[in-house]
Order: C-alpha cells, then sequence, then structure tokens
C-alpha cells in the first residue's frame, strides 16, 4: 500500500469519527441544501488538513492554535507534501495558498460547527479576528479588491429582456428574470425551488409566498407582490407551458420539451446567457445580479430602505444599505454644491 492509499484510508476514517450527531446537526436537516454542503465540504477539508500536516485528529473542538495555524498555512502556502496529498485527494483544486475569501469561508464553517455544538469556539478568540483582519487590509493594499457581480438595475435588466423571443425558452427566462427582480430579488435557490401552489393570483398580478430562505430557517415565510411586467410574463409563462402544479420553473430539452424543475445554477446559467445576447460581459454579471439590481435600483428610485429590505428579506442593514446607497448616490443634493 503506497503512502497516498494509507492516507485516503485514513481520511475516511476520519471522516467517518467525526460523524456524530451533534456534527450533523447543523450538516442535515434544519440547514438549507447549499450552505449544508458547503459547511461538510470545509470541514471536510480543514480536518484533513489538520490530519496531514500536524497528525491532528482529536475531534471537537479544535483548539485555538490549530485554527491559528491553518490561516498562516493558507495565507504564505503549504509545504510541498501537504499540498501534493491535497491536491492528489481532489480536496485542493491548485497549487498555491488559499484566497482570502475562502480561509474566511472554511473559518466560517468551522465556526458554524462549534456554535452549533454548543462548545467552545476557537474562530472567535481575538487572535483569530485580529489575524483576519490584518490580512485583509494586507490584501486590500496590494490591489486584491474582492470582485463583485455587476447589479442588474431596470435599464440593464430591460436589454437581458429585450433578448427573450416568443420562443418557449424566451418565454420562460422572460418570466424567471422578472419574477426574480420584482418579488424583491430573489436568491437563485428561492426562484429555482419556487412552486405554483405558493402563488395566489390578486388583482393585478399574484402573491407569492415564500416558504422560507436563507434567512428565515424557521419556515415562517413571507407574502410577495408579483404585479405589472412580471405578472403578465408568468401568466404566458403558464399558460405556454400548461404548468398548473409542481415547480414553477422548468427545464426545457433542445427539442423544446418541458421536463424536470431547475437548480439554482440554471439561474446563474439564464442571467450570464441574456447578458451576453444583450451585448454585455457575461461575466460581470450572474444569478445575484439580480438580487444587488433590487436594492439598488429602489435606492435609485427613492424607494424606502425598509420598504425595500421588507421585500428583499435582508435581515442586516448594512448589507441591504451598501446597495441602497450604490443606487441612490446620484441623487445625493450634496453633489451638486458647485452647481
Amino acid at each position: 500500500m503506497n503512502q497516498l492509499s494509507t492516507i485516503h484510508d485514513a481520511h475516511g476514517a476520519l471522516i467517518q469519527n467525526y460523524a456524530n450527531e451533534r456534527i450533523l446537526e447543523i450538516l442535515t436537516e434544519g440547514t438549507a441544501e447549499n450552505t449544508r454542503k458547503a459547511y461538510q465540504g470545509d470541514i471536510e477539508y480543514f480536518m484533513t488538513w489538520a490530519r496531514i500536516a500536524l497528525g491532528y485528529d482529536m475531534g471537537f473542538p479544535v483548539p485555538a492554535p490549530v485554527v491559528i495555524r491553518f490561516i498562516t498555512d493558507h495565507l504564505k502556502g503549504l509545504d510541498e507534501y501537504t499540498e501534493n496529498v491535497l491536491i492528489g485527494m481532489n480536496l485542493k483544486r491548485k497549487p498555491g495558498p488559499h484566497s482570502l475569501n475562502t480561509i474566511c469561508r472554511r473559518i466560517a464553517s468551522l465556526s458554524a460547527a462549534h456554535e452549533a455544538q454548543k462548545m467552545e469556539n476557537p474562530c472567535r478568540i481575538k487572535e483569530v479576528s485580529t489575524l483576519l483582519s490584518k490580512a485583509r487590509r494586507a490584501s486590500v493594499r496590494q490591489g486584491h479588491v474582492p470582485v463583485k457581480k455587476k447589479a442588474l438595475t431596470r435599464d440593464l435588466l430591460e436589454l437581458l429582456i429585450s433578448t427573450c423571443d416568443d420562443s418557449l425558452i424566451g418565454i420562460r427566462d422572460k418570466a424567471l428574470l422578472l419574477f426574480s427582480f420584482a418579488s424583491g430579488g430573489r436568491r437563485r435557490s428561492e426562484v429555482a425551488s419556487a412552486m405554483v401552489k405558493d402563488l395566489t393570483r390578486v388583482e393585478g398580478g399574484y402573491v407569492y409566498h415564500l416558504p422560507c430562505s436563507k434567512t428565515d430557517q424557521d419556515g415562517i415565510g413571507n407574502d410577495l407582490p408579483l404585479l405589472g411586467k412580471a405578472a403578465l410574463a408568468l401568466d404566458e409563462w403558464l399558460r405556454v407551458s400548461g404548468i398548473v402544479e409542481g415547480s414553477l420553473f422548468r427545464a426545457i430539452t433542445k427539442a423544446g420539451i418541458i421536463t424536470d424543475g431547475i437548480t439554482d445554477k440554471t439561474v446563474n446559467r439564464v442571467v450570464k446567457k441574456r447578458a451576453k445576447m444583450a451585448g454585455l460581459d457575461s461575466k460581470l454579471f450572474g444569478g445575484h445580479s439580480l438580487r444587488s439590481g433590487f436594492v439598488t435600483e429602489a435606492g435609485r428610485q427613492g424607494m424606502n430602505l425598509g420598504d425595500t429590505m421588507a421585500l428583499s428579506g435582508h435581515k442586516t442593514v448594512r448589507v441591504a444599505l451598501g446597495y441602497h446607497q450604490a443606487g441612490s448616490v446620484i441623487n445625493n443634493p450634496a453633489a451638486l454644491l458647485m452647481g
């Protein structure tokens, strides 16, 4: 048995060892599927790295020095042996340091695992937060500014919609884009999981009941309006597709056959495809562009932030305010102090 095979066997035993009820609490019921997969992948990576690089296999809670070592190793680069083993196990895609965003995401997943198990959280100690804060500042000084997807404000969204013809795919894409934007800037996963049973006809359109969301894990739900152009586009999609139950948006084959429901990746592909067809740089846009675009457009049009957040579902004012202010900045009277 070669050394890599030994590592594989140890890896399997390690993951099995950590698959206990307390960890599975955050990886199964009560957690959105995409979040669960992210947690699972990050914890798997962290524990495998610790085993290979440090011989650490003591389980939770993770000692704070191990967390700090993880951050520093992945900021500066792993030793050759550890790097090669992780790549050989398909846990790391390529040689070199992690991006700061990836490091922060893995630490956040590790933190969530400790919080769910009500254990002392090594990710919350001052040394860890200070290290990450200094790393962020250093990254900015080096010119590594995070690239955000461009917001699809109303003018840009209309360009995308103009590419949607009267074909089945064109009608679906138009309805999907307007549904996502007009209902408050829905997340990709929320669009993909939308169901016909949650639509209620009202005068002028529909009310869509969003059963749960990333910020509503308890499933309290939220009623969202679909009026005007969005309602008309949805009417047309339901008419030509013949859909009366199940998933609201469906995949369509090249032969024009409507099949099963879509995934969040489909939403992303639709945005990029329509952006390219509209003559825009598709690399600048993605599924999140519809969400940020809604809040940014609301700011442009002087809409109240509270009313905007009531539809978007943002729970943190800081996040929503960033997009809202970006839209309202050109309406700031102080910009005309010189006339």
